[in-house]
């Protein structure tokens, strides 16, 4: 090979390879879209923004629920519903708590009031205030060292047929309404009757305060029944005095 001919084949090299790198560069997108097809990426992905960090997801935050996810829900809070309410039927919890009720009703007298601040500890309940506000009635005190709240709303509800519904509600120090009682008061013959529905508490939080309340409702009802029993005997021996008087049956 002569070294002309060896001249024009480096030309014809050259010219070939600026004219492989013209038409690279012309159609290089199509060559990268080809690239990545085969790769299986999205072509556009360096043109998307940078990926933004998902926002914290807050506790209790509420979901969007479907109509049959709501409906799961509905029942499935039901059911732990009724298992908290027979926490209560068991231990005849709304009994003990209208029970003890009552009988700090009859010492909240202004003397036996002022005895339970000065005592302190008073059959283990040191009551701290009675009062009557927009148609509740209130009686604050405490138990263990923790401030409780009894309030019931009788006299905000109406008759009908003789017979009143309201509610015995309970309160911690924190006004958390720890149990509601539905009530039932009928008034006939005989008298005002009070009584508690069967439906059970229409609100309820367990915890360790019920042990405390049962324990010192016992304690109440039994000091109550020595004091009736006491009572009683007190008006027996009246009765005998009164009746060897009238008719001269001594001995």
């Amino acid at each position: 090979m002569t070294s002309e001919q060896l001249f024009a084949l480096v030309i014809v090299v050259i010219v070939a390879i600026v004219l492989t790198i013209i038409l690279v560069s012309k159609n290089r997108h199509r060559i990268k879209r080809a690239i990545l097809d085969r790769l299986n990426l999205d072509p556009q992905a360096e043109r998307r923004k940078p990926h933004e960090p998902e926002q914290p997801f807050t506790e209790g935050e509420p979901s969007v629920l479907t109509e049959e996810e709501s409906e799961a829900e509905l029942e499935r809070l039901q059911e732990l519903i009724e298992g908290r309410k027979q926490i209560a039927w068991d231990t005849d919890l709304s009994h003990h708590l209208w029970g003890l009720y009552k009988n700090l009703l009859q010492y909240t007298s202004p003397p036996s009031l002022d005895r339970s601040i000065q005592d302190g500890d008073w059959y283990a309940v040191k009551i701290l205030q009675v009062s009557t506000q927009n148609g509740l009635n209130k009686l604050e005190f405490e138990l263990k060292g923790a401030s409780y709240k009894f309030v019931d709303d009788e006299e905000n509800q109406g008759w009908c047929d003789h017979m009143k519904l309201f509610s015995l509600f309970l309160y911690d120090d924190s006004g958390r309404c720890l149990i509601e009682v539905p009530m039932k008061l009928r008034v006939d013959k005989s008298g005002r009757k009070y009584s508690i529905s069967s439906e059970g508490p229409k609100a309820f939080l367990p915890g360790d305060w019920i042990s405390d309340f049962i324990n010192v409702k016992l304690k109440h009802q039994s000091i109550r029944n020595r004091e009736i029993r006491a009572q009683k005997h007190q008006e027996r021996l009246s009765e005998i005095q009164d009746l060897r008087d009238r008719f001269g049956l001594w001995e």
